[in-house]
């Protein structure tokens, strides 16, 4: 996607409608904000109407459209509603899939059948019950988009975060065999997998993970980051710039695909 003079240009999402989940702050706020800011109408959701409101705000500041209604991804009637509210007698263009918790920070054998179930509740099942309330809408659009936000973490050892870590392998799995099932409907599916994106969460996550090997947290991210083929964590734009090529007409004949966005730190 780039200009006559090689410069990249921003997608037009003008009369699109888009669905973000998880998007009150961090990555699905950053997301929602590049989306309006192309021309889409943002539909998001979370579980703090304050901190919806807050990005719908912005986003209404900044010339876009965004609306908000407050729930869970793992509450069947939430999701069904808001698709209603976005879809209406029409289509949802896309939807993005960001919602999800960090989890517990424990050894597996210490862990809880509660954190557990918790953590892929909302991490996968999640996902699943946003696109089962998703397609018809999106059997509506000329070109359907499901982006899931997955982790790099799946695919490499994250010591104490098994339920975290599962969940978001499933979310490829899913992926995978989603954009088959939803190929002859032209609705493509795909995942983006995120590592050590710098922001708020990074920084609990940390300390959650410095606090149970007993070292110190700024040690600790030194460590993570040497490990990546730049030499530096990776930010919500890198992530918000590859959702929305993926959302674009440029990647019409692309799904299935697993992306991370990791500075070098995963490869595979």
């Amino acid at each position: 996607m780039s200009d006559s003079s090689g410069h990249f240009r921003m997608p037009d999402f003008s009369g699109a409608v888009a669905v973000v989940t998880g998007a009150g702050q961090g990555i699905g706020a950053a997301i929602a904000r590049g989306l309006a800011a192309c021309g889409a109408r943002v539909v998001i959701d979370g579980r703090r109407p304050a901190s919806l409101k807050q990005v719908a705000d912005e986003i209404a500041a900044a010339g876009g459209v965004c609306e908000w209604m407050a729930g869970s991804v793992t509450d069947p009637g939430h999701l069904t509603a808001l698709m209603a509210r976005a879809g209406g007698s029409g289509a949802i263009h896309v939807l993005v899939n960001n919602a999800g918790i960090a989890g517990p920070t424990t050894p597996l054998a210490e862990l809880s059948l509660e954190d557990w179930n918790q953590t892929l509740a909302v991490n996968l099942t999640g996902v699943f019950l946003a696109c089962r309330a998703a397609i018809p809408y999106l059997r509506a659009a000329p070109h359907g988009k499901i982006v899931n936000i997955g982790s790099a973490a799946g695919k490499r050892p994250l010591p104490n975060r098994t339920p975290y870590a599962a969940a978001k392998l499933g979310v490829v799995g899913l992926t995978r065999t989603l954009a088959h099932e939803l190929g002859q409907d032209n609705i493509s599916v795909n995942t983006v997998s995120p590592f050590l994106v710098d922001n708020a969460r990074l920084e609990s996550v940390i300390s959650a993970m410095a606090d149970a090997a007993g070292r110190d947290p700024a040690e600790l991210r030194e460590e993570l980051t040497a490990g990546t083929a730049f030499g530096r964590p990776v930010t919500e734009d890198d992530v918000t710039g590859l959702v929305l090529m993926l959302c674009s007409s440029a990647a019409d004949n692309l799904t299935g695909q697993d992306i991370n966005v990791t500075a070098g730190a995963v490869m595979y």
